[in-house]
């Protein structure tokens, strides 16, 4: 008898899962784009110590986009198969959270022109999946859900 896990948390984490992957595709592109444009005018403009807040910033989202996808497919790997699902799914999608956090803020504070809407726009979409995440795999992570008496 296979055992039945909770099918929202599996549903959810699934579907966050491949949202994640496709945010985290779509960001690694663009940051590593950001990256070699900064990368570029620093070079041009010999400005390279005001460029370093700006390297650091793009490093640091980068590389939530990268730990974004890595969770995004553990998620859905997760999803397939729940009995094999461990607490790491969670540490994962904390430190993915941490991270997109953690550069959305510091360029939040470097980039004064951005309109505030945006940023904050920028904060919460950032937070928002990864938060959606959380969710559903400490709902898988619960284990087993009792099965449902058959009616006759």
């Amino acid at each position: 008898m296979e055992l039945q896990y909770d099918p929202a948390g599996r549903s959810l984490l699934k579907t966050t899962g491949v949202l994640m992957i496709v945010f985290g595709v779509f960001g690694c592109l663009t940051y590593l784009l950001g990256l070699a444009a900064v990368t570029g005018l620093a070079y041009a403009t010999s400005g390279i110590f005001s460029a370093v807040n700006d390297l650091v910033g793009m490093g640091l989202l980068l590389a939530g986009a990268v730990v974004e996808l890595i969770t995004g497919i553990l998620g859905v790997r997760a999803a397939k198969r729940p009995a094999r699902a461990g607490k790491g799914r969670v540490v994962w999608g904390v430190l993915c959270l941490l991270l997109s956090l953690a550069g959305l803020v510091h360029i939040a504070l470097r980039n004064v022109d951005a309109p505030r809407w945006a940023l904050a726009f920028g904060m919460v979409l950032g937070a928002v999946v990864p938060a959606v995440y959380l969710i559903g795999a400490a709902r898988v992570l619960r284990g087993p859900v009792a099965a449902e008496p058959e009616e006759e």
